[in-house]
């Protein structure tokens, strides 16, 4: 079941239990993540667009008010924590602390976590402690 089945499952019993914010909230992400064609957007890029939504809410510049924030990312995989990021990390921490550049350090360590929920930031900080290991 994709996202937006999984939604408007959801719509159903927050209508009839009246619950506005819910409502309104399934709606507008039904809706954003149905394609012009009427077609559902594929899970990976559902969640890539609910994730970039996410960032902007924490660096402060949202439109979304905190209770729409909490109620998307209950919808969000949950990312690696920076300790599971350096565990993940550990087989490729020799080729990450020998990068001439700090940029292909981090290039290292996305290839090594691709396909892995991470936030940036956090591997940034990740490949950070590691080359500081040297």
């Amino acid at each position: 079941m994709t996202i937006v089945q999984k939604m408007r499952s959801e719509l159903t019993p927050a209508m009839k239990a009246r619950d506005k914010a819910k409502t309104d909230f399934l709606r507008y992400w039904i809706a954003q993540l149905t394609l012009g064609t009427g077609e559902e957007m594929a899970d990976a890029d559902a969640i890539k667009k609910m994730r970039s939504v996410l960032k902007e809410a924490r660096s402060g510049v949202t439109t979304f008010t905190a209770e729409e924030v909490a109620q998307l990312s209950q919808w969000v995989p949950a990312s690696l924590s920076p300790e599971q990021i350096r565990e993940a990390l550990a087989p490729a921490a020799e080729q990450i602390r020998s990068a001439p550049k700090d940029g292909m350090a981090l290039g290292i360590a996305m290839k090594t976590l691709a396909g892995k929920q991470v936030e940036t930031e956090d591997v940034k900080a990740a490949v950070s402690a590691i080359r500081s290991e040297a």
